[in-house]
């Protein structure tokens, strides 16, 4: 990557698309929430794994059950003109993070899924998400047979449906737990959002702005949980990247003790000031910290070391003033309300040495100013 696409790519202020070279678009008055409005996801307030699949797949263990001449090797491809990494998962087999061995009670999951339709049925499986109690060995679990507590999501887009299925571990009974399919649901050549969160017993799953899951007792047994993707296609052509998991499920709509509210869930656009509509939750939480003060609030954005300290400085000011006119439009905020700044990376709060630090250096916070 040349130094412009560098410097382009640090300043994003929050985990998400992955920047390449271009002009920032300063206009955010394109962005249409219309679709979110009863979108109630929100995003896990610490990064404990975050990969854009820049570099290698160091960070996963890959086990291809399928390797044939006829089946295209998983690895790390691009996908049209999609400058972000994407990893094509295997037709058949197992992966997940290697260090990520044990499950917090509370997180959440966030990536972005495209599928080649041309190459994907209905037949067998799609991407299946598997949180399971108790397998210390991972590389021996049956997507079929393991009888540890568990509940397994499957994602699964093909020319005619997109559906996804939430079954529990193999037992004398019923197995599938709950199915939601949309006839022409997934569009094609386009990526699509998903997002899924654990609140102890409590699973939620949504594709885009669509909640395919929500299952009270999804995860009924206590104990401790670890995580494994796997697939199990007829066709083949599916991948992800951006892959996000934050622990804790931040709820909380309140200045803090500092007289702040921080959120590393407000995306944009790739190269552009323009905020993404999975943004709505954050923003509506935003919202309703500024409105529960008279005193004025101060939109302060941040981004990672990557680049220089100047560019940096000028799109975490870009995007702060981004956000101010989004609560303006979208929540009837007073624009006098509301004051932005960018503090580059100057104010980090993890390590920038990890993706993951990264991740959690790029954020937003609303800071009461008197």
């Amino acid at each position: 990557m040349n130094n412009s696409k560098s410097i382009l790519f640090t300043a994003f202020l929050l985990a998400g698309s992955h920047l390449t070279f271009a002009q920032v678009n300063n206009d955010p008055n394109d962005a249409n929430f219309s679709a979110y409005s009863n979108f109630d996801f929100v995003a896990g307030k610490k990064v404990f794994f975050y990969d854009d699949f820049s570099n290698t797949l160091a960070k996963w263990k890959v086990i291809e059950h399928d390797a044939s001449d006829e089946v295209e090797s998983p690895g790390i491809k691009k996908i049209n003109n999609d400058e972000s990494h994407w990893f094509k998962t295997p037709r058949k087999g197992l992966f997940f993070p290697v260090d990520i061995k044990k499950l917090p009670e509370t997180f959440t999951i966030e990536f972005d899924m495209w599928a080649d339709i041309d190459k994907m049925s209905e037949m067998e499986g799609g991407l299946n998400l598997i949180f399971v109690n108790t397998k210390e060995n991972r590389e021996e679990f049956s997507i079929h047979f393991d009888e540890n507590p568990q509940i397994q999501l499957d994602i699964h887009p093909s020319q005619e449906l997109l559906y996804c299925i939430a079954t529990k571990e193999n037992g004398s009974d019923e197995r599938v737990l709950a199915r939601k399919e949309i006839k022409n649901g997934w569009n094609i050549g386009q990526r699509h959002r998903v997002s899924i969160s654990r609140n102890k017993a409590h699973i939620k799953l949504y594709i885009n702005e669509k909640k395919f899951i929500d299952l009270p007792n999804g995860l009924p047994q206590k104990g401790t949980y670890t995580f494994i993707l796997s697939t199990n296609m007829w066709g083949d052509g599916l991948y992800f990247t951006n892959f996000k998991m934050a622990e804790g499920l931040d709820h909380s709509n309140q200045l803090d003790n500092e007289g702040k509210f921080v959120t590393n869930a407000i995306y944009f656009n790739t190269n552009s000031s323009q905020i993404k509509p999975e943004s709505w939750s954050a923003l509506s939480q935003a919202a309703t910290v500024i409105k529960s003060t008279q005193e004025k609030i101060t939109i302060i954005g941040h981004t990672d070391s990557d680049g220089s300290e100047e560019s940096n400085l000028l799109l975490s000011k870009k995007r702060a003033e981004a956000v101010k006119q989004a609560l303006i439009r979208n929540f009837d905020i007073d624009a006098e309300k509301l004051l932005t700044d960018g503090k580059g990376e100057g104010v980090p709060m993890d390590n920038n040495n990890t993706l993951e630090g990264k991740a959690n250096n790029r954020r937003v916070e609303f800071v009461l100013t008197k």
